[in-house]
């Protein structure tokens, strides 16, 4: 947050055109109006009117200037071999969805990534980061069920939770069937004997 401008009063004097013009291309460049009036001792809707006038208001030149202030960003970025962030598109987003490299095998085993993360959980709490170590948290469990929901895909022979729920109801449902047909056979037996 800003510190907000000291009040200073507007000067009734005035000003060249090229003052103007100084004035409104900080205003444009994303300097708020009154920043802008405290610093050059001018009133801000004396701002709002020059800069109106010169078509270079921020509404006007936003979008444009706030795409080449990207692209300044991003060419700097890659000046330096750093590649821009996730927010940008690329080499950064492709690398990500290529196969596991060979000296980190474990970038594709969800057990390692939990491991992993549950490690960064306990140092972020330790380091008093509560909105971090929940997180983290959070994503150490998702890996560990990703892992348990593969370890289900190779074992092909352990039924999943439902088809076991399913296959215990059914044979809860013979047995009961069973017990009720040995009871009628005994009923029938005693009225034949």
């Amino acid at each position: 947050m800003t510190k907000a401008p000291p009040e200073v009063p507007a000067n009734y004097y005035l000003l060249s055109d090229e003052t103007w013009a100084l004035i409104v291309e900080d205003y444009a460049n994303g300097a708020m109006a009154k920043e802008v009036a405290a610093k050059w001792r001018v009133g801000p809707n004396s701002v709002y009117r020059h800069a109106s006038a010169a078509g270079l208001t921020k509404r006007e030149c936003g979008d444009e200037r706030a795409r080449a202030h990207a692209e300044a960003v991003t060419q700097a970025a890659w000046a330096r071999d750093d590649p821009p962030g996730p927010a940008t598109t690329g080499p950064t987003l492709t690398a990500l969805f290529a196969p596991p490299p060979e000296e980190d095998p474990d970038a594709g085993d969800p057990g390692a990534l939990a491991r992993a993360a549950i490690l960064a959980s306990g140092r972020a709490m330790k380091g008093r980061l509560w909105a971090e170590a929940k997180a983290l948290a959070g994503l150490a469990e998702s890996y560990a069920r990703l892992g348990d929901r593969m370890v289900g895909e190779f074992e092909s022979d352990r039924p999943s939770p439902q088809d076991a729920a399913a296959l215990a109801y059914v044979l809860e449902r013979l047995e009961a069937e069973d017990r009720e047909a040995e009871r009628r056979g005994e009923i029938e037996r005693e009225a034949g004997a």
